[in-house]
């Protein structure tokens, strides 16, 4: 047996037995009388009102079925140690060497305690006091149970159950949360025992409770979840179910690639793993995260919290192993890999090209990768990660992208030359522009085809007599190339100067 059982009064605290008892007792004869061979002692009543000893109680004797069901005098209860106690017709009970057993009006069985912990745990809770009592964990519906891992006991009653250890002090287990813990294994599965009682009071009328390996949540509209680990430690970093999470809608869930766990929230969720820790993903993100395959997908796991750009409203986002996710006015897009990182070296929101405006795509010539920006476009391509800005980017699309004449890029925009003008090199030709090529105002640039810019560098570029382009580069029926600069015209054919 758990522990020691240990004798009480016949009276249950809080007033069980508050009636008037009777019980039959066998008296001795007093000192100095015969008494032959074949007679009994004499029967001496006790206060009016128990009946004698061997007539069934108002229980049909089912507290005498329970103890011969328990083994008898060489069970788990041992001998009793006095005889049965009644209260009217509203319950019965009887001490044991090891235990008591009760009887309550209504019951088709007598119920044994037999853990005194337990026992005490149950009267603290409201039982055992012979009237309803708000809040009370009610009467007894299953015997005590022990020999659980761990040296612990338990017991189940009309409103819940009360559990314990030799680690862990009594703990009733309200149905609401012992619906979660239960579908995690009870005692023996990962949660283990109850640490503390279920509290109630929560917002929205919820219900929790601490166990020694996570805790269990419940509301009217989430239900019961389990919430364990660093998801657990996170989700109280900010603020339980009073957080912008609010309540679990899922319990905790592992297995995740590298080892990872999760969980989902009434405004969110959680995700963690061993290398980038346990991340808030806000609803604004977490949509977008899971239409690219979740963590198994190109982002990853989460490596930051959301945030919202300094300055810029409706600008929000979050970063990811693979890349980031970004929320804005014109729709919410993902940036991944080497992308990402160019965009961020290049200022992230702040920088030349502003905010995202489309997702990155791949797929393209020579698997190249792009994604559009306010300013302009970052493209990945074999020469390198590469940022198309302004007028040239226009000048580009102009000509067919990467399909058309110019191919991809194989350097930046860059500025600062003469005039203040900016060039880019691609595949197949060169773009230029005579001043500033950012903005909406951005100095018209011009497409110069590969033919004609080996001619024109061979004349100093735009700093030759030449000077800038001031039409795109043509091609004509007789397989030459001409095109007008602001110091004359080019026309090449067959790499001849004409």
């Amino acid at each position: 047996m758990h522990g020691a059982w240990r004798v009480r009064a016949r009276l249950v605290r809080g007033g069980l037995l508050a009636a008037t008892l009777t019980a039959t007792l066998a008296v001795p004869a007093p000192a100095g009388a015969e008494q032959g061979p074949h007679e009994q002692p004499t029967p001496v009543a006790a206060p009016v009102g128990v009946a004698q000893a061997g007539i069934p109680g108002v229980d049909g004797n089912l507290v005498e079925a329970k103890h011969a069901a328990l083994g008898g005098e060489a069970g788990v209860l041992g001998a009793p140690l006095d005889v049965k106690l009644c209260g009217g017709l509203d319950y019965c009970l009887q001490d044991f060497e090891h235990g008591r057993i009760y009887w309550f009006q209504g019951s088709s069985s007598a119920w044994a305690f037999t853990d005194g912990e337990l026992h005490d745990a149950w009267q603290a809770e409201g039982g055992g006091t012979g009237v309803p009592v708000p809040g009370s964990i009610g009467n007894p519906v299953s015997d005590t149970f022990c020999d659980l891992p761990g040296g612990g006991c338990g017991q189940h009653f009309e409103h819940g159950s009360i559990y314990h250890s030799v680690a862990t002090a009594p703990a009733r287990v309200d149905p609401v949360t012992r619906a979660g813990w239960s579908a995690e294994g009870w005692e023996r599965g990962i949660l283990g025992y109850p640490t503390t009682s279920t509290f109630c009071g929560l917002r929205d009328g919820g219900c929790g409770q601490h166990f020694q390996g996570g805790s269990v949540y419940w509301s009217s509209s989430t239900g019961s979840r389990t919430v364990r680990g660093p998801v657990r430690d996170r989700w109280a970093g900010q603020g339980w179910e009073n957080g912008d999470l609010g309540y679990p809608t899922t319990s905790t869930f592992c297995g995740l690639r590298d080892g990872g766990c999760g969980q989902h929230f009434q405004r969110g969720s959680i995700y963690w793993s061993p290398s980038s820790g346990a991340r808030v993903i806000a609803p604004e993100v977490i949509g977008r995260w899971a239409g690219q395959g979740w963590e198994t997908g190109a982002l990853g796991y989460p490596t930051s919290e959301p945030f919202a750009a300094p300055g810029l409203e409706w600008v929000r986002g979050q970063h990811f192993q693979g890349g980031s996710v970004y929320q804005t006015r014109t729709g919410t897009f993902t940036v991944l890999g080497p992308i990402r990182d160019r965009w961020g070296a290049q200022g992230w929101e702040r920088g030349a090209i502003g905010r995202p405006t489309s997702d990155t795509f791949c797929g393209l010539r020579d698997g190249a990768c792009g994604q559009h920006f306010q300013g302009g476009s970052i493209y990945q391509t074999r020469s390198g990660t590469l940022t198309v800005v302004g007028s040239i980017k226009t000048a580009w699309a102009r000509q067919g992208w990467e399909h058309g004449v110019l191919g991809l890029p194989t350097s930046d925009t860059f500025c600062g030359l003469r005039d203040g003008g900016c060039g880019q090199h691609f595949q197949g030709g060169s773009v230029y522009a005579a001043g500033p090529v950012a903005g909406w105002a951005g100095t018209r640039a011009s497409v110069v085809p590969a033919a004609i810019r080996d001619a024109w560098s061979a004349r100093g570029w735009e700093n030759g007599y030449l000077g800038y382009p001031v039409t795109d580069g043509s091609a004509g029926i007789d397989g030459s190339y001409s095109q007008r600069f602001q110091g004359g015209n080019l026309r090449v054919r067959n790499g001849r100067v004409y």
